[in-house]
């Protein structure tokens, strides 16, 4: 567990009913199922944007490296080992937390924690295999076994709707002990946890649509909906119902990408092409999106006043920084925001757009998943973010319109927008082509040879000297392509 999480672990142990948990408060006799719960839950989510974000962010253009080692990222001028630490990190914190977890709560007669368990597991199989392809399951996890074999990407997505489907039920059976304020996300809301399920296992469905996107759409809307479009809706519902880990403002429990920006700073800044996109086109009738001043800040003096700028991937500048008070990423108590109401509502989007361009439904669905995201981020005190100027954005950029390509580039460069530093970005940029990405200047590296947009993590260093099972030695950020990566 990472030492920035031992106060606030601490702190939760402390607030633990001890009788409950069965252990003297000088002599502990067993692990307390909150303990674990809440360590897992903090691994996890801070993974997911310290290991996975900050990489995945750079590919997609979010964000752009303009200073110190970041500049290599910028690039891709990568090595292997620097792929290490979110393989290692999330096996050896995060699954092998989890699994106790999982297997203590179903000693104790508690479905409810392992319900959870399951649901926190496979969203962290499903970010290594999104990002690295085949990778130990079925092996995995056993310290007598330290060369596990691989399971193929195919057999591994199978097994993130199974234990998907297996939280889900195991949140619906009765519990001797269920989650409260140990369960840092949801505080024990069950309910919420549920949604999540859902909206993972919809999430995870459309990954699929390069192999084949019509069973990869029914199969979304066939999670988000019980029975399909027209039945009860059991995704998540509101933004509430967010699956957000808020940070603290202490400095052993401020966000990831606080404490990124504050470590090393001025190694990031936002990136041209996201940057343009905020900034639109006020002379020429497109207006500055709502979320502008919540990504990021202005340029300092003596910049004009409302300057955002962003750096070409590749060609370090000086570019606008996330980090500072007024943005919703980039404070030390700022969340890190893991499947969203936005999101769930851009995945029944697609979905029914890929099943038929000219639903009715469409546009609808569009004006409520961005009116999400500027509900989610903006500040109420922002002259730009209004709700005339939120109405004036959506009657001019969120309008479905054209032919069928046209339709896909205005909701995936929109749900690009709304995912800002979200790994799911990456995941949906290799899935549709979208948003038109120019490849970084200089890209054409030792472990990115043809100097396009990195399309997968290479095998970490560790893991091709250890284990003799690995696929390829020779993996690059290229290739061999993702199984889903691959049109059938």
């Amino acid at each position: 567990m990472k030492t920035k999480y031992l106060f606030l672990i601490f702190m939760i142990l402390l607030s633990c009913d001890l009788e409950e948990v069965n252990i003297d408060p000088n002599k502990p006799k067993e692990v307390p199922l909150s303990g674990l719960l809440a360590g897992a839950e903090a691994s996890l989510v801070y993974a997911y944007a310290a290991d996975y974000s900050v990489k995945t962010s750079v590919f997609v253009q979010h964000i752009s490296g303009i200073g110190g080692f970041a500049v290599n990222d910028d690039r891709y001028n990568l090595a292997t080992s620097a792929f290490d630490g979110a393989w290692g990190k999330t096996y050896t914190n995060v699954l092998t937390e989890l699994k106790l977890l999982d297997e203590l709560a179903t000693e104790r007669s508690a479905p409810h924690y392992s319900g959870v368990a399951r649901i926190l597991r496979a969203l962290a199989v499903a970010t290594l295999t999104s990002a690295y392809g085949d990778i130990p399951y079925s092996q995995a996890l056993n310290p007598d076994n330290l060369a596990p074999s691989y399971d193929s990407q195919e057999s591994v997505y199978a097994a993130v709707q199974q234990l998907l489907s297996e939280g889900i039920d195991l949140l619906g059976q009765t519990s001797v002990l269920s989650p409260g304020n140990d369960d840092l996300i949801f505080k024990g809301n069950i309910d919420r946890w549920r949604a999540v399920a859902w909206t993972l296992k919809a999430r995870y469905a459309l990954h699929l649509s390069k192999r084949n996107p019509t069973q990869a759409a029914t199969n979304a809307l066939s999670y988000l909906y019980d029975g399909g479009i027209g039945g009860t809706y059991r995704g998540i519902a509101s933004n509430e119902g967010d699956f957000e880990f808020v940070f603290g403002t202490a400095n052993n429990q401020a966000s990831p990408w606080y404490t990124q920006n504050a470590g090393r700073p001025g190694w990031y800044g936002m990136a041209y092409f996201f940057v343009s996109l905020l900034n639109g086109d006020p002379d020429n009738g497109v207006p500055v999106d709502p979320r502008r001043a919540a990504f990021a800040n202005p340029m300092p003096p003596p910049a004009p006043a409302n300057t955002y700028k962003g750096a070409k991937a590749g060609q370090p500048e000086g570019a606008s920084n996330i980090v500072g008070t007024a943005t919703y990423y980039g404070r030390a108590n700022s969340p890190v925001s893991v499947v969203s109401y936005a999101e769930s509502k851009f995945i029944e989007l697609e979905a029914r757009f890929i099943l038929d361009p000219n639903d009715a439904g469409l546009q609808d669905l569009l004006e409520q998943a961005v009116t999400a995201s500027f509900d989610k981020v903006n500040s109420p005190s922002d002259p730009f973010a209004t709700g005339a100027k939120q109405a004036e954005y959506i009657a001019s950029r969120a309008q479905l319109s054209g032919d069928p390509d046209d339709k896909l580039e205005t909701i995936m460069t929109q749900k690009y927008i709304a995912l800002f530093l979200n790994p799911e970005a990456w995941t949906d940029y290799r899935r549709t082509g979208y948003p038109q990405l120019e490849p970084a200047q200089g890209g054409s590296t030792a472990l990115n040879p043809n100097g396009e947009i990195p399309r997968r993590f290479p095998y970490p260093n560790t893991e091709v000297l250890q284990n003799a099972n690995v696929p390829t030695k020779e993996s690059n950020l290229q290739e061999p392509r993702l199984w889903w990566d691959v049109a059938q």
